[in-house]
């Protein structure tokens, strides 16, 4: 069950204790991390006594769970909202890019929670690592159909396309965070033009993204976009 329809079972006094708490663990976990992060500090920060957070979780851990599907549906919101059909594919683009900064400057603390739940927790609690896992996975599905609808054949390996776009995102954000000064313009029209190089790349050499050795040997001697980039000196 979805945050939104879990919601709308309850009274409105109910929702919105609710809220409070969901709001106030991701303020404390995303700056203290779970482990420094205690139920009665959770619960003053909310403002609610105790009682309601074990009668809305049951436990800590169900309130993580909860929290990891609020962070899910606001990153596929973001994602979807950037999904758009109108326009040229730079448009599309650059609505992309516009939403994926709007995550690291408007919610770096959701991102930032993820990474510090998986770091503490990923290699103890199966359930807690695979559901930051749907997060990446839903959001790689939504990046990948906004980038194939562009597209007029199927882009091979489109899965990793979407990988590197979140993983650029992660180092966006950790740039953000060591260095609060850093050139986000920068950070961005890199990233623009790196989702425009490896689909060029794709669109080109569709047959060095296979299995196996063939593939590779493909890949490593492709005439592709990358290939004429670096002669240009681009």
């Amino acid at each position: 069950m979805t945050e939104r329809k879990f919601q709308k079972r309850l009274t409105p006094q109910g929702a919105e204790s609710r809220e409070r708490l969901l709001q106030g663990a991701i303020d404390l976990i995303s700056e203290r991390g779970y482990a420094a992060t205690s139920v009665d500090a959770i619960c003053r920060h909310a403002g609610t006594a105790k009682t309601a957070l074990y009668w809305h979780f049951k436990s800590k851990e169900g309130l993580l769970n909860a929290i990891i599907e609020r962070v899910n549906e606001d990153w596929l919101e973001e994602i979807s909202q950037s999904i758009v059909t109108a326009g040229t594919p730079a448009e599309r683009l650059d609505v992309l890019i516009d939403h994926l900064r709007n995550i690291v400057e408007a919610k770096p603390h959701l991102l930032r929670l993820l990474l510090s739940v998986l770091l503490e927790r990923g290699d103890r609690c199966e359930e807690t690592r695979l559901s930051i896992l749907k997060v990446f996975e839903r959001s790689g599905e939504a990046l990948m159909n906004g980038i194939q609808a562009d597209m007029d054949q199927k882009l091979p390996r489109i899965e990793m396309v979407a990988h590197t776009i979140l993983g650029l995102l992660q180092m966006a954000l950790v740039r953000r965070l060591i260095d609060p000064d850093a050139d986000l313009d920068r950070v961005f029209a890199d990233l623009r033009r790196t989702i425009i190089l490896i689909v060029a790349d794709r669109v080109n050499n569709p047959g060095a993204y296979g299995d196996g050795a063939e593939s590779q040997a493909q890949a490593r001697s492709a005439p592709g976009v990358l290939n004429r980039t670096e002669e240009s000196g681009g």
